[in-house]
């Protein structure tokens, strides 16, 4: 068989719209090897395709889980064009994903999230791939190469996948080797001359014996640009590799697989905001550099960069019986990026203020192994160790220039540099059982216990040795460097309790209570020792939820919806308030609704969308060892009040092939971009508009093209 595919991608801004269209070109031969993460129905016949997933450890239909998950098939994600999470996070209820840069993606669930940087903190919202727990979230910012499926889960998800998985956990699963043989290769363009070229390759080995290989270029010019050198920003060249090998033997099966990445991405455009605020000096000299120019358009006097390596290898070795199973996983993770970033977006002398933030040589890696064990009443048991998980910041982190900036206050300036090296140590026990009784009821629960160590050596330096005045951004101004290690530890049982019912066929309710957690954390860039030395306390969460899984209209209309609340102890906040990087505990509460739709008009025509209702405030200040910061009353950061998707996806025959398209319009409400609820941290309300066309052979040939604005 040959194929021949095109997709595309695109860049997105949350400030203005940016058009893109790409064409991709695919050949394949051979029968396809891909596992199936849905049902097909048959041809012909109006409903909705069962969609499987594997959110509790074990095979399931998405109907069943008492959780509110949604899912991507592989189908979904050629459709919609997706290269990352970037591309599927806001097509999720109550998810919104943004990234400072290549190291800093930040991933929010129902207003659960995090922007810490700190290497002794753990992120909110859990990512895996292949059941890999990704520690770090400059790891967790995966290309997609060869996915089976993403599994979005929401709500706190602690019993079965962790202490960082307190707000939901994003789950992405690839393709496993397969004894059929089959290849494809695609090649891409688009616009901002992006081009690309993805391949796979899979067949039999030895008798029982399958391997598979995969890998993923791209490359592309940015949208854009630093008028002061000419350079395109936001552009860059990354490649990707993946290769797995799996052998049978019985009950037995040995899954050992190797993956790695290497990014070399050009910097970001940074633009001064001005608001009501603003010293009036700052606003006639901004507007007087920037005249003409539009939001990608910087004026930057240093070469910028973001730079990430990721490798990782995995071992899975699995025993099924007739009523028990045994999985035991160990895996290898290493994460290294750099990146260069100047703030201000602006030249100097002729704007004196700039401010530089420099990390580079930031490893991450960890280590893990867990064991299962499952018994014909649905149960997961087993143990998990993350062991070292280490990372260094080592670089200039803000720097000031002089003469003083136009305003009446004086400017600290100077030249800071901040290192820290922490190692974290998890261990856990867990379980849960789904326990069915009375006909239609199940009952599920869960516990977990976990152990969590903290080691951290903290140094800030100031460059100048005194001689400029006060030390830079953020030790200045009432800082000062330091050199200092601590040590902590920290435990919490976690656990979940569902009760649903299944009155009639594919209707289904449910009530949950789930407690989630993450550890307390040492906090990054602090302004003195004994700062950086005062952990934070442990987030807890509790969510209370209510949901209804229903699939009506035999099999035409699927209809989701859950509403909840969730109860914040000791939310880990971190903010820039003025000078200053600043970390605390707040408590918090976030009620909200979710509703998700799909409906099969025709055999060849399904329609559907989804919609996010958040209320999600802090219910107290925040308090930490740098003070007290007035955040009650105030909405929680990534916490959009409203959000909806709607899309069409039909598919025909047409000629001697078969013709697929898909429209896809999503639209988030304004929200904060930090606690602080200032002006100039307001996001505006923004849409998004998709669509997707390609045209397949019989033979296998595929060409589609893709565009957003």
């Amino acid at each position: 068989m040959t194929s021949i595919n095109m997709r595309g991608s695109s860049w997105r801004r949350r400030l203005a719209g940016v058009s893109t269209a790409a064409l991709a070109v695919t050949a394949g031969f051979a029968a396809p090897a891909v596992a199936q993460q849905t049902e097909q129905a048959q041809p012909g016949s109006v409903t909705l395709d069962e969609i499987i997933i594997t959110a509790q450890r074990r095979e399931q239909g998405l109907q069943e889980v008492p959780i509110a998950v949604t899912a991507f098939s592989q189908e979904m994600l050629e459709r919609t064009a997706a290269t990352g999470l970037q591309d599927v996070a806001g097509k999720a209820p109550g998810v919104t994903m943004t990234q400072f840069n290549v190291g800093e993606p930040q991933i929010f669930v129902r207003g659960v999230g995090t922007t810490s940087d700190s290497a002794a903190s753990d992120p909110s919202i859990g990512v895996s791939i292949d059941e890999v727990s990704i520690g770090r979230a400059g790891a967790s910012a995966l290309a997609f190469m060869d996915v089976q499926r993403v599994e979005i889960l929401r709500g706190p998800q602690g019993t079965l996948y962790g202490r960082n998985a307190s707000g939901g956990a994003l789950n992405v699963y690839t393709n496993r080797p397969d004894f059929a043989p089959f290849g494809q290769l695609t090649a891409r363009y688009g616009s901002f001359n992006e081009m690309g070229l993805e391949g796979v390759f899979n067949g039999e080995i030895a008798e029982d014996t399958a391997g598979r290989i995969a890998f993923r270029f791209s490359t592309n010019d940015g949208y854009a640009e630093n008028v002061l050198t000419g350079a395109d920003l936001h552009g860059g060249t990354s490649f990707g590799l993946r290769g797995q090998v799996l052998r049978e033997a019985g009950n037995w099966s040995f899954l050992a697989g190797f993956d790695g990445s290497m990014e070399e991405m050009d910097g970001q455009a940074r633009i001064p905001v001005t608001v009501a605020t603003t010293p009036a000096p700052f606003v006639a000299v901004i507007n007087n550099l920037r005249a003409g120019l539009d939001i990608r358009e910087t004026l930057n006097p240093d070469a910028t960069y973001q730079n990430r390596t990721n490798w990782g290898i995995t071992g899975r070795a699995e025993w099924q019986g007739d009523n028990f199973g045994f999985v035991s996983l160990t895996s290898y993770r290493d994460n290294d990026y750099d990146w260069r970033d100047n703030l201000g977006g602006l030249t100097y002398p002729a704007f004196p203020c700039g401010w530089t933030i420099e990390p580079k040589n930031r490893p991450t890696s960890s280590a893990r192994s867990s064991a299962s064990f499952r018994r014909r009443i649905p149960t997961s048991t087993g143990w998990r160790a993350s062991i070292s998980s280490v990372r260094t910041w080592s670089a200039p982190s803000a720097s000031l220039w002089r003469p003083p900036c136009p305003s009446p206050r004086p400017i600290f300036g100077g030249d800071t540099t901040f290192f820290q090296d922490a190692t974290n140590t998890s261990y856990a026990v867990f379980g849960q059982a789904a326990i069915p009784f009375a006909s239609i009821w199940e009952l599920t629960l869960g516990a977990r216990w976990t152990h969590d160590e903290r080691e951290v050596h903290q140094v800030a330096i100031d460059n100048d040795l005194g001689l400029n005045g006060p030390p830079g951004i953020p030790l200045g101004p009432t800082g000062s460097p330091y050199d200092v290690s601590a040590s902590t530890t920290f435990e919490e049982p976690t656990w979940r309790v569902a009760l649903s019912v299944e009155p009639l066929p594919d209707v289904r309710f449910y009530a949950s209570y789930d407690r989630g957690y993450k550890a307390g954390a040492y906090i990054s860039a602090a302004q003195t020792g004994a700062q950086a030395v005062q952990p934070l306390s442990s987030e807890l969460l509790d969510n209370y939820e209510i949901g209804a899984k229903t699939t009506v209209f035999d099999g035409r209309l699927r209809f989701n919806a859950a509403a909840f609340r969730l109860d914040y102890t000791d939310l880990q906040v971190n903010e820039l308030a003025g000078l200053n990087l600043v970390a605390s505990n707040a408590q918090a509460e976030v009620e909200g609704f979710e509703i998700e739709t799909a409906l099969a008009v025709t055999s060849a025509i399904t329609i559907g969308g989804s919609y996010t209702s958040l209320d999600a405030q802090f219910t107290s200040d925040a308090i930490s060892a740098g003070g007290t910061l007035p955040y009650e009353g105030n909405i929680l950061p990534r916490s959009p009040e409203s959000q909806y998707t709607l899309y069409a996806d039909g598919e025909w025959r047409v000629g001697q092939g078969t013709l697929a398209t898909r429209i896809d319009y999503q639209w988030t409400d304004d929200y904060f971009f930090d606690p602080s609820n200032n002006p100039e941290v307001l996001i505006p309300s923004y849409g998004l508009l998709s669509a997707f066309a390609s045209w397949e052979t019989d033979n296998g040939f595929k060409v589609s093209v893709y565009g957003k604005t």
